[in-house]
């Protein structure tokens, strides 16, 4: 037996440190995992948000740096176009002086002159004659005389092309041709500005124009790709600047801007077809994350000790709180089985755990107290329910029955008289004596149960029994009804009517009043009854339970049918000052708890 309650206590302690870790290491874990979660994501967003500012200067700028590096190469070709030889449009002067430029040779894959019609005269390399007479960009560009960039086209061979074309002008200042420079997208010539931006450990920069094709990729297979469908084009179509993507399962910072070509200042760039390149730079989040990840292990190790090392000073804690708690819980089943003699003593243990000690000590004190109240008032309802029924007995023997007997008697008389106008005499007093029967067991049973209730509703039958009370009572009672009237619940209506009957009864008993307010007020989520006297009054006892030792049965039995419909009632009441009652009951029954507490 003892090591079965060994046992049991055993598993009682096993579950108090179980539920210790449940509620303090827990939410210390959760909290733990959510700092760690919080800081893990903020770092990456205030990482990311750096990246994006970053790559937006960066974008901003190297565009920007991009731009200067074309108007070189554009200066360039216009001085091959302003060059005293070139105008005078002899061929082999032309391209010596074509051949002499290395830097313009750097800049440009080809470098052709044409006549007006856009016929090859000379050029560098290896251009096909045709490739750029009829082409409409070299036309705009004699017809307003200022530099023109072409879109992307192909030669001969196949090979995606793109130009710009710049007028000469004769020395009568009449068109003469055209300098051409020519980019091919498979070399490295237009992409030699933008190679040389560096975009962290393995981000890329690129040349996109506005109809979505790659001029210049460090990829050439992406050379001359056309993808509308490009999250990165789709993103920045309407509104250049820095966006994190997810592309194909990567997070990736995207920054797009466009070559300012017109913010140069200069005419060069005049032409809207110059408004048709972008710089795009592209890097993964992940790489630039890369570095933190050799730090991840040790985060890891240090949530793992923040989490155990708490564990542990609770499991141990939990030790020394088990056993006092233990005889406590002991106590508390003598307690729940009704045995109040004994009372904790508690010599271990945290302050908290003493402090309980005294609370139930006291506890029990009071529950012992309690019952004492509780058995007198129980006997006190025992003793005035038999008094009742006395009474009811008593009413039934000496008035009603007596009279069934008398008419009985009355009834039994009448065969005995044959004189008609005598017999109709008799048979009014025998109808009276029945009414007046019939009235006495209708007052009488509207005590047990008032029969206008359902029929007339809880507003009216409060006035009846006003009007019934100032009939046989020594004082005036004024009947109020505020709010709308409505009909409530059954029982809740007759609960009512009984708690403003016991109020009245006591005001008979007690009070000494002359006049008695009876008020029912309906509220959108409650009923409240007030009973206000102007009687002799009395020290209402803050303790409630003190009614019972004082002998204010109806006092305490107005307070506990209140609380049985999930309601409470408050007594204030001083000598010399009148009583009020003042009960307030929830209509809804879901509401009884919010009422009570």
């Amino acid at each position: 037996m003892a090591k079965s309650e060994r046992t049991r206590q055993k598993r009682k302690s096993g579950s108090l440190r179980s539920r210790m870790l449940l509620t303090i290491v827990l939410p210390i874990t959760v909290l733990l995992i959510t700092f760690a979660s919080a800081f893990v994501f903020g770092a990456i967003r205030l990482t990311q948000t750096l990246i994006q500012e970053r790559d937006a200067q960066l974008v901003k700028l190297a565009s920007s740096q991009v731009a200067s590096y074309w108007y070189d190469s554009v200066l360039l070709l216009t001085q091959i176009a302003a060059n005293q030889t070139v105008r005078e449009g002899d061929p082999e002067a032309s391209l010596e002086v074509l051949s002499a430029n290395l830097t313009l040779s750097q800049r440009f894959d080809e470098v052709a002159i044409t006549d007006p019609q856009g016929s090859i005269i000379v050029a560098t390399g290896n251009v096909t004659e045709s490739l750029l007479i009829n082409q409409p960009w070299i036309e705009r560009s004699g017809r307003l005389k200022r530099p023109v960039l072409s879109s992307v086209f192909y030669d001969s061979l196949g090979h995606q092309l793109l130009c710009v074309s710049i007028p000469i002008f004769d020395n009568n200042g009449l068109s003469s041709g055209y300098a051409i420079g020519i980019w091919r997208l498979d070399s490295d010539r237009l992409g030699r500005p933008i190679a040389n931006i560096s975009i962290g450990q393995a981000g890329s920069a690129y040349l996109i124009d506005n109809d979505g094709t790659i001029l210049y990729h460090p990829d050439k297979s992406l050379v001359g790709v056309r993808d509308l469908e490009d999250p990165a084009y789709i993103a920045f179509k309407e509104q250049p600047g820095v966006r994190t993507l997810n592309i194909e399962n990567t997070l990736r910072v995207i920054g797009y801007a466009p070559i300012p070509f017109q913010q140069l200042g200069t005419s060069l760039f005049a032409d809207e077809s110059w408004g048709n390149w972008n710089l795009v730079i592209n890097e993964s989040l992940g790489d630039i994350l890369a570095p933190l990840q050799p730090y991840l292990p040790l985060l890891l190790i240090l949530a793992g000790l923040m989490i155990i090392l708490p564990s542990l000073i609770v499991w141990m804690s939990a030790q020394k709180i088990a056993a006092p708690l233990q005889s406590l819980a002991a106590q508390a089943g003598r307690v729940a089985s009704g045995e109040f003699s004994d009372q904790v003593t508690i010599t271990s243990g945290p302050q908290e755990v003493r402090e309980l000690e005294e609370a139930f000590n006291t506890m029990v004190e009071q529950l012992r107290s309690y019952r004492g109240d509780i058995q007198n008032y129980v006997v006190s309802i025992l003793n005035s329910q038999e008094q009742e029924r006395k009474r009811i007995a008593r009413d039934l023997h000496d008035e009603t029955a007596q009279a069934l007997i008398v008419l009985g008697r009355r009834i039994e008389s009448l065969q005995d008289i044959h004189d008609p106008k005598e017999l109709a005499t008799e048979l009014e007093s025998v109808r009276d004596m029945v009414d007046d029967t019939l009235q006495g067991v209708r007052s009488f049973t509207s005590d047990l149960r008032p029969p206008l209730l359902s029929e007339l509703g809880l507003a009216r039958t409060l006035q009846l029994l006003g009007d019934r009370t100032e009939r046989e009572e020594s004082f005036t009672v004024s009947v109020d009804i505020t709010g709308e009237a409505r009909k409530l619940p059954d029982e809740l209506e007759l609960g009512l009517y009984r708690l403003a009957q016991e109020s009245l009864s006591n005001v008979r008993r007690h009070a000494q009043a002359k006049h008695v307010r009876l008020v029912l007020q309906y509220e959108p989520r409650l009923v409240v009854l007030e009973v206000v006297d102007d009687g002799v009054g009395f020290d209402a006892p803050t303790n409630m339970n003190e009614l019972v030792r004082a002998g204010r049965l109806g006092l305490m039995g107005i307070l506990e049918r209140a609380r049985l419909f999930g309601g409470r009632a408050q007594i204030i009441s001083k000598p010399g000052g009148g009583t009020t009652i003042r009960i307030v009951i929830p209509i809804e029954q879901g509401e009884r708890e919010e009422i009570t507490g």
